[in-house]
């Protein structure tokens, strides 16, 4: 990674010449000492950020950053959510292998956002593009660093489309071919080319073990199939399972997340009774019908798998459905999940949380008064409704767990953010 002392700052807060570069260190010093305590007014800062981390986070990169870097740029994200001054210095970690890549989407998003930015390592100084030093930042990207990052996919990839895509498939008439089916479809899918694919004879989920067999992959065949789409990324595991029982009906999908390793260090992990875990069912999410004061769930994947249609429609849901997932939580991003838990969500679906999980995330953000609240509430919900005493046990559980859970991300200093809620 970055192997220096980087300052950043927005340009507008400086005004006067552009020093010799003898010179550029002392007053990037100087003006960091003056602007670091006064509050960002603008959004520059936010700007740089955001184009920078969106790069070095894109599954298309991969190649060039690895998780640590991922999680570095994580840890800036996190500083800056804390709010910001007009200065801003960034302590960098070394990782010597992928620094040319982590420097040139640097300087290629101070160009494009006009930044002002010192680092000493190359002697580089701008503050903003009418003040920065002529083609600075151009004069960096060549010929030190990398040529342009390249994308995985180079090549025409998107003029190639499934079978399933254009309706020249076979229905599948044992599962033997709809097991072919579906792996070629999750191979060119768009988010779960990404994912590692393991194919079973017998039920098996990586996140529970209830029901598990020593050896799966040495199951005989008969008649099951249980796809199972997993990754780990910025210590959240993701694992997308669909179960093929019969092939006229159409399989069963469910989506589980488990962050225990995000939030809980090894050491302090024997300390909870159960892993911190989010579920997502495809009727969990209903969209709001316009004009009507009625929801519908956005995603229909049961049914009859009997014709081309049947078979094409569940894997249209079936891709909104997995790009509503990685685009909301994927790649380690769990600012949205703490969102929903506080009950902000765009104005055009809502997500049912079960209660364990929403008072799973407040006790993450930290917070203890909003954590009783929402506890109140659903022990004067139940009662109101006579809810069954499993339930209410749950409830108690849940609300035990929590009150634990805050101690612990406390201690570990590794909670999400106070959720300032909209």
């Amino acid at each position: 990674m970055l192997s220096s002392t980087i300052y950043l700052w927005e340009p507008e807060i400086f005004t006067g010449k552009v020093p010799a570069e003898d010179d550029s260190h002392q007053v990037a010093f100087e003006l960091h000492q003056q602007y670091c305590n006064i509050s960002s007014h603008g959004k520059t800062l936010q700007a740089w950020l955001l184009l920078f981390s969106n790069k070095i986070c894109d599954p298309q990169y991969q190649a060039y950053f690895s998780e640590p870097t991922q999680l570095w740029v994580e840890k800036i994200k996190q500083q800056f959510a804390q709010g910001i001054g007009a200065s801003v210095r960034l302590d960098a970690l070394i990782q010597e292998a992928e620094n040319d890549a982590v420097y040139r989407v640097f300087y290629e998003t101070v160009q494009e956002t006009g930044i002002g930015f010192y680092e000493p390592n190359y002697n580089v100084w701008a503050i903003g593009e009418l003040q920065s030093p002529e083609n600075a930042v151009s004069n960096m990207l060549q010929p030190y660093l990398l040529e342009p990052l390249e994308l995985k996919q180079i090549q025409v990839v998107e003029e190639v489309k499934s079978p399933l895509q254009t309706g020249n498939f076979d229905i599948p008439h044992n599962m033997a071919a709809a097991e072919q089916l579906i792996s070629q479809w999750f191979e060119q899918q768009e988010d779960t080319q990404h994912l590692k694919l393991d194919v079973f004879n017998v039920a098996h989920d990586f996140i529970s073990n209830w029901g598990n067999i020593g050896r799966p992959e040495l199951a005989l065949d008969t008649g099951y199939r249980c796809f199972l789409l997993t990754q780990k990324q910025l210590g959240v595991f993701y694992q997308l399972k669909m179960v093929l029982r019969k092939l006229t009906i159409s399989p069963m999908l469910s989506f589980a997340m488990d962050f225990t390793d995000r939030f809980i260090p090894d050491h302090l992990q024997e300390q909870l009774s159960e892993r911190l875990i989010f579920r997502l069912r495809s009727m969990d999410v209903h969209q709001h019908s316009i004009g009507k004061h009625t929801s519908e769930p956005c995603f229909f994947l049961t049914g009859r798998w009997e014709s081309k249609d049947n078979i094409q429609d569940f894997f249209q849901n079936l891709d909104a459905y997995i790009h509503f997932i990685f685009s909301n939580v994927g790649h380690g991003k769990l600012e949205t999940l703490q969102a929903w838990a506080y009950g902000d969500m765009p104005a055009d679906f809502t997500v049912d949380l079960d209660f364990r999980f929403e008072l799973m995330m407040i006790a993450l953000s930290q917070d203890h008064d909003y954590l009783n609240e929402r506890y109140q509430f659903y022990k004067q919900a139940f009662a109101q409704h006579n809810a069954r005493t499993r339930d209410l046990g749950l409830l108690e559980e849940s609300y035990t767990f929590c009150q634990k859970l805050i101690m612990i991300v406390k201690e570990a200093g590794t909670g999400l953010q106070p959720y300032l809620k909209n």
